[in-house]
């Protein structure tokens, strides 16, 4: 009866010290999905390594890894912004198509966390629009568009580069004024045929 005890009693250690030991060894292993990079913390605290898709291995218990998508992301933006000669823009929709890098992942994590888009992207884009589209008269904006979208994706660029996101496309898909700049294009093209017609017929 004794050694029926003795013997559950070492089976049961044993089984213990098996579960125990799949249980850390469960929570030393991680995986990170294709086109993302792990962001490990330690005791909440970002550490300056970033770990690469696939199987990994962590501190049990004390570290834990933030997921990071480094896939190309497209966002779309409508606003308003004002030409060169204060013509004021009322439709002008943007597409940004960006990606974070994966070097400075952990960065980006640390110092804004994972909503970047909304609390960095975003409002860089609205700022660089209005200030793009500020050094061109409103005729400008129009006949000089991918000009006007090269400037405004620099400009954008340069303010997001060293946070960690890198810009690889803007494009400007609408670009609308007010129905009184409109009305006056159309009067200036009129008048502008009726001269070229009055100096033909002078001629």
């Amino acid at each position: 009866m004794y050694m029926e005890t003795k013997t559950k009693i070492i089976i049961g250690s044993i089984v213990g010290v098996i579960v125990i030991a799949m249980i850390i060894l469960i929570a030393s292993i991680t995986t990170v999905p294709t086109g993302y990079v792990g962001v490990k913390t330690r005791f909440g605290q970002v550490q300056d390594d970033v770990i690469q898709e696939g199987f990994n291995l962590k501190a049990p218990f004390i570290e834990s890894i933030v997921k990071i998508d480094c896939r190309t992301q497209k966002y779309e933006i409508a606003t308003e912004a004002s030409s060169k000669d204060l013509q004021k823009i009322s439709n002008l929709k943007v597409v940004v198509n960006y990606n974070v890098d994966k070097n400075n992942a952990n960065n980006l994590y640390k110092e804004v966390g994972k909503d970047y888009q909304t609390v960095l992207i975003e409002p860089a884009i609205l700022e660089s629009i209005k200030q793009g589209i500020s050094q061109y008269t409103a005729e400008e904006t129009i006949t000089k568009r991918s000009e006007v979208a090269d400037v405004i994706n620099n400009l954008l660029k340069e303010k997001l580069q060293d946070k960690g996101v890198l810009v690889t496309a803007l494009n400007i898909t609408d670009l609308s004024f007010s129905e009184e700049f409109d009305t006056a294009v159309e009067q200036k093209q009129i008048v502008e045929q009726e001269t070229q017609k009055a100096q033909y017929e002078l001629e």
